[in-house]
């Protein structure tokens, strides 16, 4: 799909780059982790961190993930049913999809940050790890304003690719 360049392109790209460095970055630590965790047990010594750092690992990537679908309108969308309506309800189910999006992202942004400064208040740690989980918490507040950012783009940048009554490749 064509992208159309928006004055905010720019921010876009660096937005997009930096989704891109954290999951692939979570992504690579995941592997190793486990890799490690594959081969500690093989030779008949387990490490207890590699499991919980596993976890906190694809709680990262995933959320950080979910945020990045919506750059792109990459997001999963059921649009069959929608299809087969009038023209003027596809254009209304359109505009909520980007009202619920930016919705929900903005909850999970202003939720997870109390979460997350909960986390820290109680100083609550990983039970292996010993890592504060307000360090892993903080990926869903992150999630929700690097969320708001991607469904800005794709309403400026892919417009075509959201619109259910559109024309689409």
């Amino acid at each position: 799909m064509e992208r159309k360049h928006s004055p905010l392109s720019k921010f876009f790209d660096v937005v997009d780059k930096l989704e891109d460095i954290l999951c692939g970055g979570t992504l690579v630590a995941l592997l190793l982790v486990v890799l490690l965790q594959v081969f500690g047990r093989w030779l008949g010594k387990s490490f207890a961190w590699t499991e919980e750092t596993t976890r906190f690992l694809f709680i990262w990537m995933m959320f950080i993930a979910v945020a990045a679908g919506f750059n792109r309108a990459e997001s999963s969308r059921v649009t069959v049913l929608l299809q087969v309506l009038p023209r003027f309800i596809q254009k209304f189910c359109t505009l909520l999809y980007f009202v619920f999006s930016i919705a929900f992202f903005c909850f999970m942004a202003k939720y997870g940050f109390e979460l997350t400064m909960q986390k820290f208040a109680i100083n609550e740690m990983g039970a292996a790890v010993a890592l504060p989980l307000g360090f892993i918490m903080v990926c869903v507040p992150i999630s929700g304003v690097l969320g708001v950012i991607g469904t800005i783009q794709s309403m400026l940048e892919y417009f075509k690719k959201v619109d259910i009554g559109g024309d689409q490749a």
